[in-house]
């Protein structure tokens, strides 16, 4: 028979439901079953399960339906036909049901359990969330899980203060009567059920009585808990489950003031002592303050400067002093991160550092001798750091807790970064040689930056952005009168009538825009002027001035290439149309005293390999009286026509260089690898200079070698199987 509460009472029957796609949920009555069994579902073999059992014994019922089960059955490997029959194999006589056909719902029948099960209901319920619990329950399970527990825990004290942690847990304070202490596992309710671990202990409040007693405690989640939308936590007590709510008045507390709070009442804590300790750490986490300073044996520490180098990390320059080797690691946190700096910085030495502590009797184990204090470091991030996210240095420290150094932080590109570094350092010192290969380097080659994009256009003339060829001249910070292009290009009788781009730096257009848009209409030029951000070299401005317009074929000129001749561009273009319009055409580029700056990029080889190298730099230009055009094997942005899809199917230049030297080769190379020839057409010749980004002595040979160690990570094993080309001349 079945009863109306929709629980069958036959010892024949059994409802069924699925909890989610992996389990099921199958109650009736039969005789005693172990906490585990083996069922055979529609009498195969290959559908063997093994099933939880909660049960309870019914008052009145015969001996082979003595009991009421609940049982949770694990669907994974089962087929999805449809279940009939379930063979529960207990010890002796095994027990074989019909399963229900009519469709109930979990709620339906744990409602109908209920009726049935009565007081016992309870722990039955609560075997039920045990089982469910089982190993690491999905997102629907645990749905379930809290619904349950909702109908058996009881309401049980309040949460009166609460904060989220950077790492991620969340501090609670409050009162109960039946808080656990330890840790446990926990329920927690924000905009969802979320499964925790709860490390809590008591502390003595005068204010609650004999029955009562204040709690705190960490808590973390298998995923992250918001503390503004916690609702409820549930936990098992020592006789079920019991609730505990986050007070409607909570005081949510800030992130940097959680420690203090846990401060407040730590002398009061009663707790095992690795939970103690587990808190008092809590308690003297970062709270924003320099703790560094104020430790009473000989370690302190120095910021220079921190910079957040945009899509790549934070790159660190400073000093420890440490003479006795108290700490054991110096971790950089930033939010939920955490990287180990000294393990990889590149020390320096500080006799500054020295001399300031040298006299003091703190550091009297300090040898006048040593002075390698000083340590540069780039800490790669997963993600850029939030204005107002903490940044700070974490000492561990041997006996003792951790110590914090906050960090200042100011946003700045590579460029901008190298540029105050690579000026101090000497190019002949190994701390040089080791920056590069363990700070710099890896700075460059995890870089993500964005791309130079334009925040205004000016045009002059009749501008025709869908013209079929465009010349498109970038311009860097260095130029000093881009007058002399303009006037030189409007004095060519075939440059002066082609749609012109000048793209470059917003920053410097801003002082010489007037002037540029004077020249361009005195000269009835057709020009659009592009004020760009993110432009540091002219490779920047030229890939800003590609998107400017829609043309087929686009010549791209550095502002620094200036004709040698008027004349020069059509014999160019004509080179190029010549070879069907599918390739990198680039003219021969001399130095003022015409000597030659750039007759083409060729594969060399000795033992060692094969390397590029620009065979005729500084040969005199007589050298060049016989050569014929030839295909090279990396031609050169600085002065070029190629055709605008090429360039746009390798994405434009290559972030992760300081100078344009290496970024062209690379955008050569990429030409190259997608299918696109460079040829190097001797006759047509420009003039153009070698041009430094600063005028501190170091920069120029550090900025080299170290776009070089990139340019080597990228592409040293393809240029090392690369064919090589005939040299055009002997």
């Amino acid at each position: 028979m079945t009863e109306p509460s929709g629980m069958p009472l036959d010892g024949r029957t059994v409802v069924a439901a699925l909890v989610d796609d992996g389990l099921a949920l199958m109650a009736g009555v039969g005789a005693a079953m172990p906490a585990t069994i083996d069922v055979f579902l529609n009498g195969q073999s290959d559908a063997k399960v093994q099933a939880s059992i909660i049960s309870w014994r019914r008052a009145d019922g015969p001996p082979e339906a003595a009991f009421g089960f609940v049982a949770l059955l694990p669907m994974q490997n089962v087929s999805q036909r449809r279940l009939k029959t379930a063979l529960f194999k207990a010890p002796g006589q095994p027990g074989e049901y019909r399963i229900e056909s009519r469709s109930q719902g979990l709620e339906s029948i744990l409602s109908a359990v209920a009726e049935q099960s009565g007081s016992a209901f309870a722990t039955v319920i609560d075997g039920v969330i045990e089982a469910l619990l089982a190993g690491n329950p999905n997102k629907k399970r645990l749905r379930t899980v809290a619904a349950l527990v909702r109908i058996a825990a009881r309401s049980n004290g309040f949460i009166e203060v609460l904060g989220g942690l950077e790492e991620g847990d969340i501090y609670i304070q409050g009162w109960s009567s039946n808080f656990p202490t330890g840790r446990t596992r926990v329920i927690a309710i924000d905009e969802g059920p979320v499964l925790a671990e709860l490390t809590s202990a008591e502390f003595q409040r005068d204010d609650l009585g004999e029955h009562a007693s204040g709690v705190t405690g960490l808590m973390a989640g298998d995923t992250r808990i918001n503390p503004s939308k916690l609702q409820r936590v549930y936990f098992r007590g020592r006789d079920g489950w019991f609730s505990i709510e986050v007070y409607q008045q909570r005081v949510l507390v800030a992130l940097q003031d959680v420690p203090a709070h846990i401060r407040s009442v730590l002398d009061r804590v009663k707790a095992p002592d690795n939970i103690l300790a587990q808190i008092r750490m809590a308690a003297h986490r970062f709270d924003g303050r320099d703790t560094v300073s104020e430790l009473d044996r000989p370690v302190r520490i120095g910021i220079d400067f921190s910079l957040v180098i945009e899509g790549s990390g934070i790159l660190v320059s400073g000093w420890m002093l440490d003479p006795d080797r108290a700490v054991e690691t110096v971790m950089l946190r930033v939010g939920g991160e955490a990287v180990r700096i000294d393990d990889r910085w590149t020390r320096q030495s500080r006799p500054d550092v020295t001399n300031a502590f040298l006299n003091d009797p703190m550091f009297s184990g300090l040898n006048p001798a040593r002075n390698s204090h000083g340590f540069l470091v780039f800490c790669p991030l997963e993600d850029t750091p939030s204005s107002d996210q903490p940044v700070y240095l974490e000492l561990a420290i041997s006996d003792a807790f951790p110590a914090y150094c906050p960090l200042n932080p100011t946003r700045a590109s590579a460029r901008q970064a190298l540029s105050r570094v690579l000026p101090s350092l000497d190019p002949r010192s190994v701390t040089a040689s080791n920056s590069i290969e363990r700070q710099f380097g890896p700075m460059l080659q995890n870089m993500t930056a964005q791309n130079p994009f334009a925040i205004d256009t000016h045009d002059i003339g009749n501008f025709n952005e869908d013209a079929p060829v465009a010349l498109i001249v970038g311009v860097d910070d260095t130029i000093s009168d881009i007058g002399v292009t303009i006037a030189l290009l409007g004095l060519d009788e075939v440059t002066r009538h082609l749609p012109i781009v000048i793209a470059g730096p917003a920053e410097s257009f801003d002082q010489v825009g007037s002037d540029m848009m004077r020249l361009a209409a005195f000269y009835k030029l057709n020009v659009r002027i592009v004020f760009a951000e993110g432009v540091e070299d002219f490779c920047d401005a030229l890939e800003v001035g590609v998107a400017a317009t829609n043309s087929e074929t686009i010549a791209l000129v550095s502002a620094h290439i200036l004709p040698h001749d008027t004349g020069w561009f059509e014999p160019l273009l004509a080179a190029y149309r010549k070879r069907g319009s599918k390739c990198v055409v680039c003219p021969t580029i001399l130095f003022e005293d015409d000597s030659v700056r750039w007759a083409g990029t060729w594969i060399e080889g000795d033992v060692d390999g094969q390397y590029l190298s620009d065979r005729y730099v500084g040969y005199p230009r007589a050298v060049l009286a016989d050569a014929e055009p030839t295909e090279v094997s990396a031609g050169t942005p600085e002065c070029c026509v190629m055709p605008r899809k090429a360039f746009e199917d390798i994405n434009g230049f290559t972030r992760g260089y300081i100078g344009p030297s290496e970024k062209g080769l690379d955008l050569a190379l990429k030409l190259r690898m997608g299918g696109t020839a460079s040829w190097w057409i001797p006759e047509i010749e420009v003039l153009g200079s070698e041009q430094s980004i600063t005028s501190a002595p170091a920069w120029e040979e550090l900025s080299h070698r170290l776009d070089r160690w990139a340019f080597d990570r990228r592409w040293s094993l393809v240029v090392s199987n690369l064919r090589s080309h005939n040299h055009a001349v002997d």
